[in-house]
Protein backbone atom coordinates (compact mmCIF):
# COMPACT_ATOMS: atom_id res chain seq x y z
CA UNK A 1 0.00 0.00 0.00
CA UNK A 2 1.22 3.43 -0.58
CA UNK A 3 -0.10 7.09 -0.10
CA UNK A 4 0.29 9.54 -2.98
CA UNK A 5 -0.02 12.95 -1.61
CA UNK A 6 -1.05 15.13 -4.14
CA UNK A 7 0.47 18.65 -4.31
CA UNK A 8 0.65 22.02 -6.65
CA UNK A 9 2.05 20.72 -10.15
CA UNK A 10 2.90 24.91 -10.56
CA UNK A 11 5.46 24.31 -7.25
CA UNK A 12 7.16 21.13 -8.52
CA UNK A 13 10.58 21.59 -9.72
CA UNK A 14 12.77 19.09 -10.80
CA UNK A 15 11.29 16.34 -8.99
CA UNK A 16 10.82 18.25 -5.97
CA UNK A 17 7.73 18.95 -4.33
CA UNK A 18 6.83 22.34 -2.45
CA UNK A 19 4.13 24.62 -1.64
CA UNK A 20 0.25 23.83 -0.15
CA UNK A 21 -1.17 20.77 -0.94
CA UNK A 22 -4.09 21.67 -3.03
CA UNK A 23 -6.02 18.24 -3.28
CA UNK A 24 -6.74 15.56 -0.71
CA UNK A 25 -3.61 12.72 -0.27
CA UNK A 26 -4.97 9.47 -2.20
CA UNK A 27 -3.78 5.79 -0.98
CA UNK A 28 -3.30 3.55 -3.67
CA UNK A 29 -3.78 -0.49 -3.33
CA UNK A 30 -0.50 -1.23 -4.67
CA UNK A 31 2.57 -3.90 -3.53
CA UNK A 32 5.31 -1.84 -1.44
CA UNK A 33 8.19 0.75 -3.19
CA UNK A 34 11.60 0.52 -1.63
CA UNK A 35 14.00 2.69 -3.23
CA UNK A 36 17.57 1.63 -3.12
CA UNK A 37 19.27 5.29 -2.83
CA UNK A 38 23.01 5.32 -4.97
CA UNK A 39 23.43 8.66 -5.65
CA UNK A 40 24.88 11.39 -2.81
CA UNK A 41 23.69 14.77 -4.31
CA UNK A 42 20.07 13.41 -2.88
CA UNK A 43 18.82 15.53 -0.22
CA UNK A 44 15.73 15.83 2.04
CA UNK A 45 13.59 17.55 -0.77
CA UNK A 46 14.53 14.31 -3.06
CA UNK A 47 13.79 12.01 -0.64
CA UNK A 48 10.21 14.70 0.14
CA UNK A 49 9.95 14.17 -3.56
CA UNK A 50 10.24 9.85 -3.59
CA UNK A 51 7.71 10.16 -0.87
CA UNK A 52 5.38 11.58 -2.27
CA UNK A 53 5.23 9.89 -5.56
CA UNK A 54 5.03 6.69 -3.36
CA UNK A 55 8.00 5.23 -2.56
CA UNK A 56 7.41 3.94 1.75
CA UNK A 57 11.13 2.45 2.27
CA UNK A 58 14.18 4.06 2.14
CA UNK A 59 16.93 1.52 1.40
CA UNK A 60 20.96 2.17 1.60
CA UNK A 61 22.96 -1.01 0.58
CA UNK A 62 26.19 -0.87 2.95
CA UNK A 63 28.02 -3.73 0.61
CA UNK A 64 29.05 -0.41 -1.94
CA UNK A 65 28.50 2.40 0.67
CA UNK A 66 30.59 3.70 3.58
CA UNK A 67 28.69 4.62 6.76
CA UNK A 68 28.89 8.27 5.93
CA UNK A 69 26.52 8.23 2.86
CA UNK A 70 24.31 6.13 5.48
CA UNK A 71 24.12 8.75 8.03
CA UNK A 72 23.41 11.30 5.19
CA UNK A 73 20.47 9.57 4.19
CA UNK A 74 19.37 8.91 7.40
CA UNK A 75 19.86 12.72 8.11
CA UNK A 76 17.84 13.35 4.92
CA UNK A 77 14.90 11.47 6.21
CA UNK A 78 14.92 12.83 9.37
CA UNK A 79 14.74 16.62 7.80
CA UNK A 80 11.93 15.26 5.44
CA UNK A 81 9.83 14.27 8.25
CA UNK A 82 10.80 17.63 10.11
CA UNK A 83 9.91 19.63 6.84
CA UNK A 84 6.78 21.79 8.35
CA UNK A 85 3.34 21.23 6.45
CA UNK A 86 1.34 24.45 6.18
CA UNK A 87 -1.51 21.73 6.26
CA UNK A 88 -1.33 19.57 8.25
CA UNK A 89 -1.60 15.87 7.22
CA UNK A 90 -1.21 12.43 9.09
CA UNK A 91 1.99 11.28 9.85
CA UNK A 92 3.27 9.45 7.24
CA UNK A 93 6.08 6.40 8.59
CA UNK A 94 9.02 6.06 6.18
CA UNK A 95 10.78 2.81 6.54
CA UNK A 96 14.53 3.12 6.66
CA UNK A 97 16.42 -0.23 5.90
CA UNK A 98 20.12 -1.30 5.09
CA UNK A 99 21.41 -4.27 3.23
CA UNK A 100 24.67 -6.20 4.53
CA UNK A 101 26.85 -9.28 4.18
CA UNK A 102 26.65 -11.85 7.01
CA UNK A 103 30.24 -11.71 6.35
CA UNK A 104 30.53 -7.95 6.81
CA UNK A 105 28.03 -6.96 9.57
CA UNK A 106 27.64 -3.75 10.85
CA UNK A 107 25.69 -1.90 14.24
CA UNK A 108 23.28 0.68 13.43
CA UNK A 109 21.26 2.88 15.93
CA UNK A 110 17.80 2.34 16.16
CA UNK A 111 16.55 4.42 13.64
CA UNK A 112 16.73 1.26 11.25
CA UNK A 113 13.76 -0.79 11.00
CA UNK A 114 14.75 -3.89 8.23
CA UNK A 115 18.19 -5.83 7.33
CA UNK A 116 18.54 -7.09 4.13
CA UNK A 117 21.14 -9.94 4.94
CA UNK A 118 23.20 -11.26 1.86
CA UNK A 119 25.57 -14.19 1.96
CA UNK A 120 23.75 -16.86 3.46
CA UNK A 121 23.49 -20.14 2.70
CA UNK A 122 22.89 -22.51 5.46
CA UNK A 123 20.42 -21.57 8.91
CA UNK A 124 23.35 -22.37 10.56
CA UNK A 125 24.93 -19.72 9.19
CA UNK A 126 22.39 -17.35 10.23
CA UNK A 127 21.84 -18.66 13.42
CA UNK A 128 25.49 -18.19 13.77
CA UNK A 129 24.72 -14.80 12.52
CA UNK A 130 22.65 -13.95 14.95
CA UNK A 131 24.77 -15.39 18.02
CA UNK A 132 27.64 -13.14 17.44
CA UNK A 133 25.29 -9.90 17.02
CA UNK A 134 23.07 -9.61 19.18
CA UNK A 135 22.19 -6.31 18.53
CA UNK A 136 21.07 -7.49 15.00
CA UNK A 137 19.77 -10.61 15.67
CA UNK A 138 16.23 -9.14 16.97
CA UNK A 139 15.44 -6.85 13.96
CA UNK A 140 13.72 -7.87 11.18
CA UNK A 141 15.72 -9.69 8.76
CA UNK A 142 14.96 -10.38 4.98
CA UNK A 143 17.03 -12.76 3.42
CA UNK A 144 18.65 -11.88 0.06
CA UNK A 145 20.08 -15.67 -1.14
CA UNK A 146 22.86 -16.13 -3.69
CA UNK A 147 21.30 -18.77 -5.97
CA UNK A 148 17.85 -20.47 -4.98
CA UNK A 149 19.32 -24.43 -4.74
CA UNK A 150 19.75 -24.06 -1.21
CA UNK A 151 19.93 -27.41 0.53
CA UNK A 152 17.28 -25.92 3.62
CA UNK A 153 15.89 -22.84 2.21
CA UNK A 154 12.40 -23.77 3.64
CA UNK A 155 13.93 -23.87 7.10
CA UNK A 156 15.99 -20.30 6.12
CA UNK A 157 12.63 -18.97 5.21
CA UNK A 158 10.72 -19.89 8.46
CA UNK A 159 13.60 -18.54 10.75
CA UNK A 160 14.08 -15.37 8.58
CA UNK A 161 11.80 -12.49 8.61
CA UNK A 162 11.10 -12.31 4.74
CA UNK A 163 13.05 -12.74 1.04
CA UNK A 164 14.51 -10.68 -1.86
CA UNK A 165 14.80 -12.18 -5.21
CA UNK A 166 15.98 -11.04 -7.98
CA UNK A 167 16.25 -12.06 -11.90
CA UNK A 168 19.64 -13.83 -11.46
CA UNK A 169 18.12 -16.38 -9.65
CA UNK A 170 15.45 -17.37 -13.49
CA UNK A 171 12.59 -16.71 -14.65
CA UNK A 172 9.61 -15.38 -12.21
CA UNK A 173 7.24 -17.92 -13.29
CA UNK A 174 9.31 -21.42 -14.09
CA UNK A 175 11.50 -20.79 -10.92
CA UNK A 176 10.13 -18.89 -8.25
CA UNK A 177 6.27 -20.34 -8.01
CA UNK A 178 7.66 -22.92 -5.16
CA UNK A 179 9.83 -20.86 -3.27
CA UNK A 180 6.71 -18.51 -3.06
CA UNK A 181 4.82 -21.11 -2.26
CA UNK A 182 6.94 -21.64 0.63
CA UNK A 183 7.12 -17.66 1.56
CA UNK A 184 3.56 -17.59 1.57
CA UNK A 185 2.87 -21.40 3.47
CA UNK A 186 5.16 -19.26 6.47
CA UNK A 187 3.37 -16.08 6.02
CA UNK A 188 6.88 -14.14 5.12
CA UNK A 189 6.89 -11.13 2.92
CA UNK A 190 8.70 -11.17 -0.51
CA UNK A 191 10.13 -8.48 -2.38
CA UNK A 192 11.23 -8.63 -5.90
CA UNK A 193 14.55 -6.59 -7.03
CA UNK A 194 14.89 -5.69 -11.09
CA UNK A 195 18.20 -3.67 -11.13
CA UNK A 196 17.48 -2.20 -14.74
CA UNK A 197 13.51 -1.95 -14.59
CA UNK A 198 14.10 1.90 -14.23
CA UNK A 199 16.79 2.30 -16.64
CA UNK A 200 14.78 0.12 -19.54
CA UNK A 201 11.54 2.33 -18.79
CA UNK A 202 13.54 5.63 -20.08
CA UNK A 203 15.19 4.03 -22.25
CA UNK A 204 12.66 1.33 -24.42
CA UNK A 205 10.15 2.21 -27.21
CA UNK A 206 6.98 1.02 -25.79
CA UNK A 207 8.12 1.69 -22.12
CA UNK A 208 4.56 1.53 -20.46
CA UNK A 209 3.51 -1.52 -22.68
CA UNK A 210 6.89 -3.38 -21.27
CA UNK A 211 6.18 -1.66 -17.48
CA UNK A 212 2.71 -3.29 -17.88
CA UNK A 213 3.77 -6.81 -18.68
CA UNK A 214 6.23 -6.94 -15.62
CA UNK A 215 3.67 -5.12 -13.13
CA UNK A 216 1.34 -8.11 -13.78
CA UNK A 217 3.97 -10.88 -13.45
CA UNK A 218 4.67 -9.06 -9.35
CA UNK A 219 0.51 -9.13 -9.25
CA UNK A 220 -0.07 -12.48 -10.25
CA UNK A 221 2.80 -14.18 -8.14
CA UNK A 222 2.01 -12.39 -5.22
CA UNK A 223 4.97 -10.26 -4.24
CA UNK A 224 4.44 -8.15 -1.20
CA UNK A 225 6.48 -5.12 -2.59
CA UNK A 226 9.42 -4.47 -5.23
CA UNK A 227 12.66 -2.58 -4.88
CA UNK A 228 13.92 0.26 -7.08
CA UNK A 229 17.11 1.76 -8.10
CA UNK A 230 18.78 4.61 -10.51
CA UNK A 231 22.31 5.77 -10.82
CA UNK A 232 20.89 9.04 -12.01
CA UNK A 233 21.11 12.59 -10.73
CA UNK A 234 17.42 12.86 -10.29
CA UNK A 235 14.67 10.39 -8.24
CA UNK A 236 12.80 8.46 -11.04
CA UNK A 237 9.58 10.38 -10.08
CA UNK A 238 7.69 9.69 -13.56
CA UNK A 239 9.00 5.73 -13.54
CA UNK A 240 7.24 5.81 -10.00
CA UNK A 241 4.17 7.16 -10.15
CA UNK A 242 3.64 4.84 -13.78
CA UNK A 243 4.74 1.78 -11.64
CA UNK A 244 1.71 2.69 -9.32
CA UNK A 245 -0.72 3.70 -12.11
CA UNK A 246 0.43 0.22 -13.43
CA UNK A 247 -0.42 -1.94 -10.00
CA UNK A 248 -3.27 -0.13 -9.24
CA UNK A 249 -5.23 -1.10 -12.48
CA UNK A 250 -3.84 -4.34 -12.20
CA UNK A 251 -5.39 -5.01 -9.10
CA UNK A 252 -8.74 -3.66 -9.66
CA UNK A 253 -9.09 -7.04 -12.14
CA UNK A 254 -8.27 -9.27 -9.46
CA UNK A 255 -10.19 -11.75 -8.35
CA UNK A 256 -10.93 -11.02 -4.96
CA UNK A 257 -13.58 -14.31 -4.03
CA UNK A 258 -10.81 -16.33 -5.60
CA UNK A 259 -7.91 -15.45 -4.12
CA UNK A 260 -9.12 -15.62 -0.72
CA UNK A 261 -10.33 -19.25 -1.43
CA UNK A 262 -7.06 -20.38 -2.64
CA UNK A 263 -5.68 -19.22 0.26
CA UNK A 264 -8.03 -20.65 2.87
CA UNK A 265 -9.01 -24.06 1.38
CA UNK A 266 -5.51 -25.55 1.27
CA UNK A 267 -4.55 -24.95 5.15
CA UNK A 268 -4.07 -27.91 6.98
CA UNK A 269 -5.81 -28.06 10.04
CA UNK A 270 -5.75 -27.20 13.31
CA UNK A 271 -5.15 -23.41 11.93
CA UNK A 272 -3.16 -21.37 14.93
CA UNK A 273 -6.51 -18.48 16.92
CA UNK A 274 -5.07 -15.35 15.64
CA UNK A 275 -4.49 -16.15 11.99
CA UNK A 276 -7.84 -17.94 11.90
CA UNK A 277 -9.75 -14.68 13.06
CA UNK A 278 -7.66 -12.87 10.59
CA UNK A 279 -9.40 -15.40 7.63
CA UNK A 280 -12.54 -14.98 9.35
CA UNK A 281 -12.33 -10.38 9.46
CA UNK A 282 -11.28 -11.14 5.79
CA UNK A 283 -14.10 -13.69 4.77
CA UNK A 284 -16.64 -11.40 6.71
CA UNK A 285 -15.51 -8.14 4.41
CA UNK A 286 -15.90 -10.20 1.60
CA UNK A 287 -19.33 -10.93 2.20
CA UNK A 288 -20.52 -7.87 3.36
CA UNK A 289 -18.34 -5.55 0.99
CA UNK A 290 -16.80 -3.89 3.54
CA UNK A 291 -14.56 -0.81 2.09
CA UNK A 292 -11.62 -1.57 4.70
CA UNK A 293 -10.52 -3.48 8.01
CA UNK A 294 -9.16 -1.96 10.83
CA UNK A 295 -6.72 -3.86 12.61
CA UNK A 296 -5.19 -2.45 15.67
CA UNK A 297 -1.81 -3.79 16.40
CA UNK A 298 1.17 -3.28 18.56
CA UNK A 299 3.51 -5.43 17.18
CA UNK A 300 2.23 -5.71 14.04
CA UNK A 301 1.46 -9.28 14.19
CA UNK A 302 -1.96 -9.31 13.63
CA UNK A 303 -1.61 -6.46 10.67
CA UNK A 304 0.85 -9.15 9.21
CA UNK A 305 -1.55 -12.31 9.58
CA UNK A 306 -4.72 -9.92 8.17
CA UNK A 307 -2.32 -9.54 4.95
CA UNK A 308 -1.70 -12.81 4.84
CA UNK A 309 -5.13 -14.04 4.99
CA UNK A 310 -6.59 -12.21 0.70
CA UNK A 311 -8.05 -9.41 2.28
CA UNK A 312 -10.37 -8.69 -0.14
CA UNK A 313 -9.84 -4.56 0.66
CA UNK A 314 -7.82 -2.00 1.80
CA UNK A 315 -6.48 -2.84 5.65
CA UNK A 316 -6.00 0.11 7.76
CA UNK A 317 -3.50 -1.01 10.44
CA UNK A 318 -4.09 1.54 13.80
CA UNK A 319 -0.80 1.49 16.41
CA UNK A 320 0.18 3.38 18.51
CA UNK A 321 4.25 2.38 17.83
CA UNK A 322 6.23 4.03 15.52
CA UNK A 323 8.92 1.56 14.60
CA UNK A 324 6.01 -1.18 13.94
CA UNK A 325 3.83 1.63 11.74
CA UNK A 326 7.56 1.67 9.41
CA UNK A 327 8.02 -2.02 9.63
CA UNK A 328 4.27 -2.89 8.22
CA UNK A 329 5.01 -1.90 4.67
CA UNK A 330 7.04 -4.96 4.22
CA UNK A 331 3.30 -6.49 3.91
CA UNK A 332 0.77 -6.28 1.00
CA UNK A 333 -2.64 -4.22 1.50
CA UNK A 334 -1.80 -2.74 4.76
CA UNK A 335 -1.50 1.22 5.41
CA UNK A 336 -0.02 2.08 8.67
CA UNK A 337 -1.34 4.88 10.80
CA UNK A 338 0.09 6.26 13.49
CA UNK A 339 -2.40 7.13 16.03
CA UNK A 340 -0.76 9.15 19.33
CA UNK A 341 -3.30 10.92 21.19
CA UNK A 342 -3.35 10.31 24.82
CA UNK A 343 -4.09 7.20 26.10
CA UNK A 344 -7.99 6.57 27.43
CA UNK A 345 -9.31 4.68 30.61
CA UNK A 346 -12.12 2.86 29.21
CA UNK A 347 -10.52 0.11 26.30
CA UNK A 348 -14.00 0.18 24.60
CA UNK A 349 -13.32 3.91 24.67
CA UNK A 350 -10.15 3.90 23.22
CA UNK A 351 -11.14 1.29 20.46
CA UNK A 352 -13.57 3.61 19.65
CA UNK A 353 -11.59 6.70 19.22
CA UNK A 354 -9.01 4.33 17.06
CA UNK A 355 -11.84 3.51 15.02
CA UNK A 356 -12.91 7.25 14.72
CA UNK A 357 -9.26 8.06 14.10
CA UNK A 358 -9.05 5.66 11.02
CA UNK A 359 -12.32 6.87 9.81
CA UNK A 360 -11.51 10.14 9.68
CA UNK A 361 -8.54 9.82 7.98
CA UNK A 362 -10.35 7.47 5.50
CA UNK A 363 -13.01 9.95 4.42
CA UNK A 364 -10.51 12.69 3.81
CA UNK A 365 -9.01 10.67 1.56
CA UNK A 366 -11.93 8.82 -0.41
CA UNK A 367 -11.39 5.70 1.24
CA UNK A 368 -14.32 5.52 3.12
CA UNK A 369 -18.36 7.63 3.12
CA UNK A 370 -20.80 7.36 5.86
CA UNK A 371 -22.90 4.38 3.97
CA UNK A 372 -19.61 2.49 3.65
CA UNK A 373 -19.07 -0.63 6.10
CA UNK A 374 -16.11 -2.00 7.52
CA UNK A 375 -14.83 -4.32 9.88
CA UNK A 376 -12.58 -3.38 12.67
CA UNK A 377 -10.42 -6.52 14.08
CA UNK A 378 -9.40 -5.63 17.49
CA UNK A 379 -9.17 -7.38 20.69
CA UNK A 380 -11.94 -7.46 23.14
CA UNK A 381 -9.78 -6.42 26.03
CA UNK A 382 -6.56 -4.24 26.77
CA UNK A 383 -4.46 -7.34 27.95
CA UNK A 384 -5.07 -9.99 25.02
CA UNK A 385 -2.18 -10.90 23.12
CA UNK A 386 -3.58 -10.97 19.63
CA UNK A 387 -6.63 -9.19 17.69
CA UNK A 388 -9.10 -12.13 19.02
CA UNK A 389 -12.72 -10.72 17.54
CA UNK A 390 -13.96 -8.33 14.94
CA UNK A 391 -17.25 -6.35 14.44
CA UNK A 392 -18.98 -5.60 11.32
CA UNK A 393 -20.01 -1.75 11.41
CA UNK A 394 -21.30 1.27 9.35
CA UNK A 395 -19.40 4.44 9.07
CA UNK A 396 -22.70 6.78 10.30
CA UNK A 397 -22.86 4.34 13.19
CA UNK A 398 -19.50 4.77 14.63
CA UNK A 399 -19.78 8.44 14.15
CA UNK A 400 -23.00 8.54 15.64
CA UNK A 401 -21.42 6.44 18.68
CA UNK A 402 -18.50 8.61 19.11
CA UNK A 403 -20.63 11.75 18.97
CA UNK A 404 -22.89 10.80 21.72
CA UNK A 405 -20.50 9.15 23.98
CA UNK A 406 -21.60 5.70 23.38
CA UNK A 407 -19.32 2.72 22.42
CA UNK A 408 -18.93 0.13 19.87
Amino acid sequence: MVWWMKHNPSKRMEGVFFGLETENDTVYETINVMYDCQNESYDGYDIRALVSAGVNIINVDMTIHDNGFFQKIKNDIDFFEKIPDNVSSVYIPIALSVTMSANNPFDFDERVDIIILKDVTSTDQLREFKKQNKKLSSMTILLWPPYLGIVDLNELIKISSGLILDPSMGDVFDVYYNVLKLCKDARKPVFYMDPFIVEDYYEGPSNDRELLIQVRKLIVNRFDGVILKNRGNRPPIEFIQSFIRATEVLEKNSNLMADYFNKSFPLLLPVLQPYSVALSASIAALTCGARAIFVFTSTGSSAKDLSCSSPPCRVIAITRNEKTARKMHLYRKIMPLLYQEKRLGSWQEERLARTVFGVKFCIKCGLLDYKAKLVVLAPTDQGAAYCNSFQILNVSYIMNSYLCGGEM
